[in-house]
């Protein structure tokens, strides 16, 4: 009797480990899936940047160093505006 209750129970955690190990693949499986989607849309997103690049050559340089251009900018205007008041 003892024998197979034991046998009973061990079916039953094969029966439970083989549950887990399928919801396992499955998930290893959502997550290839996950994986090969994200990889699709990163190549897109290169493939659409290096198409603004080729297209807006001027626009991606202002895009690329639009803090240095501001910063230029600033030290211009500053430097015209203390000249006009030294001459002025």
């Amino acid at each position: 009797m003892e024998t197979d209750k034991q046998e009973l129970w061990f079916a039953e955690l094969e029966q439970e480990n083989n549950e887990r190990l399928a919801q396992l693949e499955q998930a290893m499986l959502a997550e290839d899936q996950l994986n090969a989607i994200k990889k699709e849309r990163a190549r897109v997103k290169a493939l659409a940047a290096a198409a603004f690049k080729a297209k807006h050559p001027r626009l991606s340089f202002l895009k690329r160093y639009n803090v240095i251009i501001l910063m230029l900018l600033g030290l211009c205007i500053t430097v015209g505006f203390n000249v006009a008041m030294f001459f002025g």
